[in-house]
């Protein structure tokens, strides 16, 4: 065992009361440092965080659009809102991991996972408008159906006069038109509900046609009404010359 000296000891003293520091004992071993994140990862971060805020956002004003969309049918109504809770879980999860991210790697598993697991802007969006777009169609070709027969009663009201034979035909188009849409606006309803987020970019143009169906079924809704008018013009006097 190695003595320390009485002379050891004095200069142990001396040192203390000049006030110099004695160096620690090395160990082996290696020291932890903390990388600090560079300038343009936190700026990567930061953006991911703001794109994640932004869905879930709007995913936030989908649920109530749904909610308050009584057009729609409660089997579409449910279907819509199972997928934006479940978009919205997996939004809320990366909207808490992504400020723990210390990686590009990482960062960019999780702005994958935010654009092809939840195409809250590409899929949702387009899906959550169209389906209620439809469903208030369908509910409006409905009305209009109900009416046909107080329309077929007012035609026959008129029969050989001047303007039955205009009435008539407004009557006959009447009927095709709501006839027609009845079945094409479900099929549309069909078609924009069985999209998902895995099928995109492929249904990208799958809602632009249905949306164009949807703008001819406004119009010929908006032919129908005018179909109607003419026939009240008719049993009120105008021969329509």
């Amino acid at each position: 065992m190695k003595i320390v000296t009485t002379r050891s000891f004095a200069v142990l003293a001396l040192v203390a009361a000049m006030g110099i520091g004695i160096p620690s004992v090395a160990y082996a071993g290696s020291t932890t440092t903390t990388k600090v994140p560079s300038a343009s990862f936190i700026a990567a971060q930061h953006a991911l965080e703001v794109q994640l805020a932004n869905r879930a956002t709007q995913l936030g004003h989908l649920v109530k659009d749904v909610t308050a969309a009584t057009s729609l049918t409660a089997s579409a109504s449910s279907i819509l809102q199972a997928r934006l809770s479940t978009e919205g879980a997996s939004i809320s999860a990366l909207i808490a991991k992504v400020p723990t991210d210390t990686t590009r790697a990482e960062l960019n598993s999780d702005r994958s996972a935010m654009l092809k697991d939840n195409r809250v802007y590409a899929v949702m969006s387009p899906q959550v408008f169209e389906m209620i777009e439809a469903s208030v169609v369908a509910d409006q070709v409905a009305t209009l159906q109900a009416n046909e027969a107080t329309l077929q009663s007012e035609v026959a009201s008129i029969v050989g006069l001047p303007g039955y034979k205009n009435a008539l035909n407004h009557y006959n188009n009447y009927v095709l038109r709501l006839s027609n849409w009845s079945t094409r606006i479900l099929d549309v309803e069909s078609i924009v509900l069985a999209q998902t987020p895995q099928g995109y970019p492929g249904n990208t143009k799958i809602f632009v046609t249905q949306n164009h169906r949807i703008l001819d079924a406004n119009i010929a809704l908006a032919y129908a009404a005018y179909d109607a008018s003419i026939i009240g013009l008719a049993t009120g006097g105008y021969t329509g010359s």
